[in-house]
């Protein structure tokens, strides 16, 4: 296979300048709050290389928006690796998305200002989520709340969360993790001292002060 031409190379380079900047961008103003010369200006590109990537800024937020939606779904698969058990599999879930904002807070913040639909149960990107709730609920190991309660108390605190361990006040990342872990492990119906310990294992786990980041 030929290596990339230097044309292909300076596309490349462009195209990532260009997401770069409408991330940054984006994680502090709404997407019509941002203009093409905002994102070039930040970029360092000319006005033109913009058109030649994106027809215009909507399709900059759309292209953010599938590689976040890739991102999501990559995270919850690493985390949960090998697991069955759909509690322990929330709590992660949980746990990595708190380290992955308080890692990279600006594309969290990104996120969360582009998709505040994700917030929904049926949005694409909650696919996983939706799974292990009805795998719960159906083995029982959740109960008290019907599947879309069940997912929209999993959505709201994992968007809680990440809002949290992007924000200023972010604090502690395990602390946070192992509380809203919990939280959210008690609303599905799991007892406290399992729950507790599910908590306190993902967050240790994937927050601690050994975790890989």
């Amino acid at each position: 296979m030929a290596a990339p031409d230097r044309t292909d190379r300076r596309r490349v380079r462009t195209r990532a300048a260009l997401m770069r900047a409408g991330q940054a961008l984006f994680a502090h103003r709404s997407v019509d709050a941002v203009s093409i010369d905002d994102i070039v200006a930040a970029a360092d590109v000319a006005k033109g290389s913009f058109y030649n990537h994106f027809p215009d800024k909507e399709a900059l937020a759309q292209a953010l928006g599938e590689e976040v939606r890739r991102g999501v779904e990559q995270l919850a698969a690493e985390v949960n690796a090998g697991l069955a058990d759909p509690a322990e599999r929330v709590a992660r879930a949980l746990c990595g998305f708190v380290r992955q904002a308080a890692a990279e807070p600006e594309r969290a913040r990104a996120m969360q200002r582009l998709f505040p639909a994700a917030a929904v149960p049926d949005a694409p990107m909650k696919r996983g989520v939706r799974a292990d709730i009805a795998a719960g609920l159906k083995a029982g190991r959740f109960t008290g709340l019907s599947q879309d309660a069940a997912i929209l108390t999993a959505v709201g605190l994992v968007q809680i969360a990440v809002a949290r361990a992007a924000g200023p006040e972010g604090g502690a990342p395990e602390r946070l993790g192992r509380e809203l872990a919990f939280a959210l492990l008690r609303g599905l119906g799991v007892e406290p001292s399992e729950a507790e310990t599910l908590a306190a294992r993902a967050a240790a786990d994937l927050l601690g002060k050994g975790a890989e980041r």
